[in-house]
């Protein structure tokens, strides 16, 4: 079992670093971005996204620590979005580590997630996942995640 706790920042820091990383790396596979370019374009969204790092408001950051051993298994960032009457969170990154992954704790972050949204009168959880991931996509659809949108490209230079 895990249990999620507010990120202190030396757990933010090394929990943005991958999450750039990882970003960048995605993007430039799917072809949104030249590798030349991706950690400017990174800074560029992270400044924008993120203008007071752990402290921005609406933004929730969220340390993954097993019970019995207390250690750092992963983190969860998620955003409030609010457009017109409808209440949402949007996630941004969740990161198991990797000695910690196959246990069921991405699924257990999740369901603490919904448990904050219904606390918040939030209705709906969207979120972006790269199409390569297929163990992420494999553990949305198995919480009820469901397509909403498909952006296709094809790189012909």
């Amino acid at each position: 079992m895990i249990r999620l706790a507010p990120m202190t920042e030396e757990q933010y820091e090394h929990f943005m670093q991958v999450s750039a990383r990882d970003q960048m790396e995605g993007h430039v596979r799917e072809g949104r971005w030249k590798a030349e370019e991706a950690e400017a374009n990174m800074a560029r969204l992270t400044a924008q996204f993120l203008p007071e790092g752990l402290a921005t408001p609406d933004h929730f950051f969220f340390a993954l620590t097993e019970e019995n051993t207390g250690a750092l298994a992963g983190g969860l960032w998620y955003m409030l979005a609010q457009e017109e009457d409808t209440r949402q969170f949007f996630v941004l990154d969740i990161q198991v580590y990797e000695a910690f992954r196959r246990r069921g704790y991405g699924t257990q972050a999740f369901i603490a997630m919904e448990d904050h949204a219904r606390e918040m009168g939030v209705s709906a959880i969207a979120l972006h996942v790269f199409a390569d991931n297929h163990q992420a996509r494999a553990m949305y659809r198995k919480l009820g995640y469901a397509g909403t949108d498909t952006a296709m490209a094809k790189q012909i230079a």
